[in-house]
């Protein structure tokens, strides 16, 4: 993707790289180095992506492997159809078909977060496609929610008090 302006010379956006179909996603991917492929499947939240998650990263391991970075159904770069049915199934069927597109038979896989999560979904759905497996912060095993992860998640801050927390500049707030 680029932008021109006039006035200034067009300029490349780092986070759309290559475009393929994979499930029949338009899948925004990355794909730098040569070895046996790493998939590094990012984590959630506003404006993720799989650059954003995984852009420091990415130049050291593809000294030695082969990176593969995808953005996910409805993250980054990657196509969002209109009544697309979010969920584990449709991104494990993504990553799967990503791999087969790329002609991809085994990876290793690095899941942050929610992308922890999808990894481990895919380990356990296709065992066969995974060499090896690493979870960052990884959602998706139950867990009981304690007393004190309940004391800290239900915690209803007043928004004055957000607001002071998120305004720490001199000269931005009154206050």
């Amino acid at each position: 993707m680029s932008v021109s302006h006039p006035d200034q010379p067009v300029r490349h956006n780092p986070e759309v790289a290559h475009s393929i179909v994979a499930a029949g996603i338009r899948t925004n991917y990355h794909d730098v180095g040569s070895g046996d492929p790493v998939l590094l499947i990012h984590g959630s939240g506003p404006g993720v992506s799989a650059w954003a998650n995984w852009r420091l990263v990415m130049p050291a391991l593809s000294e030695r492997a082969r990176v593969i970075a995808p953005d996910m159904a409805g993250f980054g770069f990657s196509e969002r159809p209109e009544g697309f049915a979010y969920g584990m199934d449709a991104w494990v069927r993504q990553a799967v078909g990503l791999l087969d597109a790329l002609g991809i038979a085994r990876a290793d896989l690095v899941g942050n977060s929610f992308g922890g999560g999808l990894a481990l979904a895919l380990a356990i759905r296709h065992p066969e496609r995974v060499r090896r497996l690493v979870l960052m912060g990884s959602v998706g095993v139950p867990f009981t929610l304690t007393e004190g992860l309940d004391a800290v998640w239900g915690y209803p801050p007043r928004s004055r008090t957000c607001a002071r927390s998120w305004i720490s500049s001199p000269g931005i707030a009154p206050w």
